[in-house]
């Protein structure tokens, strides 16, 4: 209230407001998208109704002033006659507020309007000895609060922009820049429906897993839509190339965001596992995450459509999917870069349709062999190789170990443990004891670095605490008595346990990953 009891004329700067112009029609009101100041602009919109309901209240004509020069656009109807309009979730409880109606229900835009009212009311001021002079503070408000309006043009990346201005604020999700973009394309009367009827049920799809991150995660379902088809683009461009693809292919609103739509919904579920119904899906989709292979989501969400829409069956889409894990996998255990995967999976669904022999999983079964040089999908020689010699283990990346050597372990046994409880184990211990050190003999320090994080000396227990440093032989009794473990199985045939036991069991485990992940 300092801008309103200070003697001498002030002014308080709000910050930039930044707006996207877009195209109007002739009787109608020219819109803006409104890209950053969405809160300030609805907050003092706000004050201004409750100001305007008491000034009315006290029978002023400054009530009327202030409805019909700040709020409405007196001869417009529909959205139209709104100064300021918030998204949709908020429309309605703010038309009913503007309209001087009772809210059907309450919300955020009511509670701010009562807060504001409340205070109107009580006459709170900087001087609690003199009412407040409601002609006065609404002279503040409309003549001693400024900002800079900034208005882009269709080259302008909105999004880069607001980085710049609010470096140290909250980011702005593209997932509102799209649905804002998407909604003045869409007929006036459409909109309550298709918000009620499609977004709304997707937006809280993703909130109910994401809960906080929901519109990040939205933003990556559609940065994923548009790779869908090869695209190349950064995530920060998401909203650029969508207003973009609209203006150069004049696409249907309607149609497009039916699509858009549906491919958000095939992301929350390949990302989101527990929501996918489908409990064969579920389970590829789990290990995907595990293995934290969102590289390869373009092609997922490309398959999970033709699967919906029946192009290939339940049974198809599982064996793409066990190729495409093969393919990670495989680099996975041989220690390849990840780097070049990036391209491989942008474009990977775009190559199986130019080479479409009829059947989508040998097609793609093809592309995978077709890869050289860093794009390579290992043979069975390189991948036998790999497990025996190549350092697997980062604490960074733990749960891919677990869930490599649960997959060994299915396929020894057709009983289902359930490993939550179990967590990697090092049998030669990740620190170097004497007795370890006696264990492995001449070069002890060298054969410690060489073998440590090998797949063949890990294995999964539920007595990690307890196995800890201890000698082999101590260990031996948890591995090979007390666990039911099909790996550790193999322990019940061991003695001792150095370089050349841990190569021979490494060369085991690899015979049965080229069985558990094929080529």
């Amino acid at each position: 209230m300092s801008l309103y009891s200070d003697g001498v004329e002030e002014y308080h700067f709000l910050g930039p407001i930044v707006t996207l112009a877009e195209p109007g029609t002739a009787d109608g009101i020219s819109p803006y998208l409104l890209i950053d100041g969405q809160q300030r602009l609805i907050t003092l919109t706000l004050l201004l109704i409750a100001l305007r309901d008491l000034l009315k209240k006290q029978g002023s004509e400054l009530a009327e002033e202030l409805h019909e020069y700040y709020l409405i656009n007196k001869f417009k109807k529909g959205d139209d006659r709104y100064k300021v309009l918030p998204t949709q979730a908020d429309s309605s409880f703010y038309q009913q507020i503007v309209q001087a109606k009772e809210p059907e229900k309450r919300g955020r835009i009511d509670e701010a309007y009562l807060f504001f009212l409340n205070k109107l009311e009580k006459g709170e001021s900087a001087d609690p000895d003199t009412p407040l002079n409601l002609s006065k503070l609404k002279t503040v408000i409309l003549e001693r609060l400024t900002l800079v309006s900034i208005t882009l043009n269709d080259d302008d990346n909105p999004y880069l922009i607001f980085e710049s201005l609010n470096y140290k604020g909250a980011p702005l999700t593209q997932a509102d820049l799209i649905r804002n973009y998407f909604f003045l394309q869409i007929p006036k009367e459409k909109h309550d429906e298709i918000y009620s009827d499609s977004w709304l049920p997707l937006q809280e799809g993703f909130k109910a897993v994401a809960r906080g991150r929901y519109l990040d995660e939205l933003t990556l379902a559609f940065w994923q839509y548009l790779r869908k088809d090869g695209v190349s683009l950064k995530q920060n461009q998401v909203y650029q190339v969508f207003k973009q693809a609209f203006e150069n292919k004049q696409l249907d609103a309607l149609q497009e965001l039916k699509q858009v739509l549906e491919f958000a919904d095939y992301y929350r579920r390949v990302h989101f596992p527990e929501t996918e119904k489908e409990p064969k899906l579920f389970r590829w989709f789990n290990r995907f995450k595990r293995l934290d292979f969102t590289t390869c989501y373009p092609l997922l969400l490309n398959l999970h459509h033709d699967y919906k829409n029946k192009h290939i069956s339940l049974g198809e889409f599982e064996q793409a999917l066990r190729y495409v894990e093969s393919y990670f996998v495989r680099r996975l255990l041989c220690g390849m870069p990840s780097n070049a995967l990036d391209k491989v999976f942008n474009t990977l669904y775009r190559e199986i349709k130019e080479r479409w022999s009829g059947d989508l999983v040998s097609t793609l079964r093809q592309v995978l062999l077709g890869l050289q040089l860093t794009q390579v999908w290992p043979d069975d020689d390189s991948l036998r190789r790999s497990i025996v010699e190549e350092r697997l283990y980062t604490d960074r990346r733990n749960d891919r170990v677990k869930l490599i050597l649960e997959s060994l372990a299915e396929n020894l046994s057709k009983e289902q443990i359930k490993t939550e409880s179990l967590s990697v184990e090092h049998i030669m211990p990740q620190t170097l004891t004497d007795e370890w050190r006696a264990m492995l003999g001449a070069n002890a320090n060298e054969q410690y670095e060489k073998w440590l994080h090998t797949l063949g000396n890990l294995t999964l227990t539920a007595y990690n605490p307890e196995l800890s440093n201890k000698p082999f032989a101590e260990k031996l009794e948890y591995l090979s008595e007390k666990s039911s473990f099909a790996l550790n199985q193999y322990f019940r045939n061991v003695n001792a346990w150095n370089a050349s036991e841990i190569q021979r069991r490494g060369h085991k485990l690899a015979e049965i990953a080229v069985q558990v992940w094929p080529r």
